[in-house]
């Protein structure tokens, strides 16, 4: 499998302490990246065994060059500080991987505001301050790529799970168009569903280690600019059956 060279990259993962988005930091680190990874707490992950911190300095233990700045990226002033101090430290921005969510059940009848507005907020709202942040910095450089990663639970449903489908099909049609607004800055935005991984923030089904994201995810980064832009990507598309680790 084609993997991607990523020297001289920089890349700002969200949800960057644990789960998808810390596994996929190590990978684009190992494929030479800068990576800078955020999430609210520098030492702190309920229901993990990880930390932010923890994941830059397993990049950095393993030769690779990493930045943890935590940050609330549901506040939009926030989320533009992340992505400026990204930029200060780092130097420039290539890969944006909008990782960071949170995986409510509830009935709607049942669902408090807080619940949903706190859905509402990580899932779709954070995507938009930190990608508007990001992309005047992209097209001044002269394009980059966004990654958005999604859910199954955009088009399958399951019952105590409406909020997360809304915020997740949302996420599809906010990439989608996003593509086409951004085509002539050489901008690629996909929408990517990583498929059923075992995390602390999995549903019953989930049954996949997390490291099975990782040969999906470098193998879209190893497509030729713009390739895939406008696309919702799921893992087993393409009929191609991915092995675990690249």
């Amino acid at each position: 499998m084609t993997t991607p060279d990523l020297s001289g990259k920089v890349a700002l993962v969200t949800g960057g302490s644990r789960g998808i988005g810390r596994q996929l930091a190590l990978a684009m680190a190992r494929h030479g990246a800068t990576v800078v990874v955020t999430a609210r707490n520098l030492d702190s992950s309920p229901g993990s065994g990880h930390t932010l911190r923890g994941t830059a300095e397993t990049i950095e233990a393993a030769g690779g060059t990493a930045h943890a700045i935590p940050a609330t990226i549901t506040d939009s002033a926030d989320a533009g500080r992340l992505v400026d101090e990204t930029v200060e430290r780092a130097g420039r921005l290539d890969v944006l991987l909008n990782n960071a969510g949170v995986y409510p059940e509830a009935l709607i009848a049942e669902m408090s505001d807080e619940d949903w507005h706190d859905n509402m907020d990580v899932n779709m709202n954070a995507v938009f301050y930190v990608t508007r942040s990001a992309l005047p910095i992209m097209a001044r450089q002269g394009g980059g790529r966004i990654y958005n990663v999604s859910s199954d639970l955009a088009i399958r449903f399951a019952v105590g799970r409406v909020a997360y489908s809304a915020s997740k099909a949302a996420l599809d049609i906010f990439s989608q168009a996003l593509a086409l607004e951004v085509r002539g800055q050489n901008i690629e935005v996909v929408s990517w569903t990583p498929g059923h991984v075992l995390t602390d923030m999995s549903w019953p089904r989930a049954k996949e280690s997390v490291e099975t994201v990782e040969p999906s995810f470098l193998w879209m980064l190893a497509q030729p600019p713009m390739a895939l832009t406008g696309l919702i990507l799921r893992k087993n598309d393409f009929g191609i059956t991915w092995g675990a680790g690249v």
